[in-house]
């Protein structure tokens, strides 16, 4: 991230190329993440590693890697990742099928990576779920109009789709692989792919989705207690009772930072997937408000970005970017309050975790890239726009 200095009327001051509202934020939200994990996870790290800061010093460690990873994203030209891209889709296919074969099971799932050694793990469906939007961003870029042919454009985008998203789902990770699936579909509806496929896609994905819910126990009883509320409190609606309990209890203002109940082993997965729970409790109505709006001014902010590109690969890079967090963070609170069925989506950049950490913050690096090349050529004029696009074509 570049910073010029400039004198101003004899004061020195710090001119940041990129787009510095979407930098705050997610700064805002790291910061955010970073105490709420801090409260939510030291019961339960006090229990298991006897040290109470034990998962918090790991967070930080993850927080340091993505900040790291985040401005070097932003001082890398988005334009190296166009011919990347399918590169990229192709090492995320081979990570995730790895885990077929040398995996760790947490929680009976296997959709992880885990080294002893350096006591880490790696979640390959974060991966995929950028790469993919990369290489979709880089498909429609290259097609053109041809996106709406059925074989020479929609077909090849849908076979990349249904291999990432099928590998996701039978590790088995349902709920990241529906928001890939939707962010997928999202980036080729803008792109300007025909509804009548997109529709044709959708279809057959329901229908697939379905019958895999149907033949699956967990996922079956999960989605029937999200119907059937009035069932009472059971062992799949245990959490999302005890978030409304926690989302309840914080009022307007909330008990104040530190002071939740819920984290007090009431609330399973309250500092990962559960964490808008704590938030609500120890910050009230008007903490989960502004988490709400922080997510709601990024998307737009990318959006607005995406219009004021001018180049049809960063267009697309930055709405598939901008979309993935905001269904990430949209679903997980919905999930939180009830209004969807449990998933274990994280809340980006406050949950605690690497993998998704990692790739959201370098994700908004790649995104605030964009900003950064489309204010450097305003400053260049139509001029200089034309000898940069000689150096770095489209």
């Amino acid at each position: 991230m570049e910073k010029t200095p400039q004198t101003t009327g004899g004061k020195r001051v710090l001119k940041i190329d990129c787009d510095v509202r979407i930098l705050v934020i997610v700064l805002v939200l790291i910061g955010i993440g970073v105490s709420l994990v801090a409260s939510s996870s030291s019961f339960f790290a006090g229990g298991i590693y006897s040290d109470h800061f034990a998962l918090l010093r790991k967070h930080i460690f993850k927080v340091v890697v993505a900040l790291i990873g985040m401005v070097l994203a932003i001082n890398v030209d988005y334009r190296a990742y166009r011919k990347w891209s399918p590169v990229l889709l192709g090492g995320a296919i081979i990570l995730l099928a790895g885990l077929f074969f040398m995996h760790q099971s947490i929680r009976s799932t296997e959709r992880w990576y885990y080294s002893d050694r350096l006591n880490m793990a790696l979640q390959p469906g974060e991966v995929a779920r950028m790469a993919l939007v990369f290489f979709l961003a880089y498909w429609v870029t290259r097609c053109g109009a041809a996106i709406t042919d059925l074989k020479r454009g929609f077909l090849p985008a849908a076979a990349a789709i249904c291999i990432v998203v099928g590998l996701i789902a039978a590790t088995p990770n349902y709920g990241s692989a529906a928001m890939t699936l939707l962010v997928a579909l999202t980036v080729l509806f803008l792109g300007g792919a025909r509804l009548v496929h997109l529709g044709g896609f959708v279809a057959v994905s329901v229908a697939a989705a379905a019958v895999k819910i149907g033949m699956t126990d967990y996922a079956r009883n999960r989605v029937l207690a999200f119907f059937h509320p009035d069932a009472g409190v059971m062992q799949q609606n245990w959490q999302v009772f005890q978030s409304l309990v926690g989302l309840g209890s914080g009022g307007l203002v909330g008990r104040g930072v530190g002071g939740s109940t819920q984290k007090l082993s009431w609330l399973p997965d309250s500092y990962t997937d559960f964490i808008f729970s704590i938030l609500g409790e120890e910050l009230g109505l008007l903490g989960t408000l502004a988490v709400s709006g922080m997510f709601l001014l990024l998307v737009l902010r990318a959006l607005k970005i995406s219009r004021r590109c001018g180049d049809r690969f960063g267009e697309m890079l930055v709405v598939g970017i901008g979309c993935s967090i905001f269904c990430y963070a949209a679903v997980n609170m919905y999930v939180a309050t009830g209004l969807f069925p449990v998933t274990g989506l994280p809340l980006p950049f406050l949950s605690y975790g690497g993998s998704a950490l990692v790739v959201n913050a370098v994700a908004v690096g790649v995104l605030l890239n964009v900003s950064r090349n489309r204010a450097e050529r305003d400053r260049m004029g139509h001029r200089g726009h034309l000898e940069y696009e000689r150096v770095y074509p489209s």
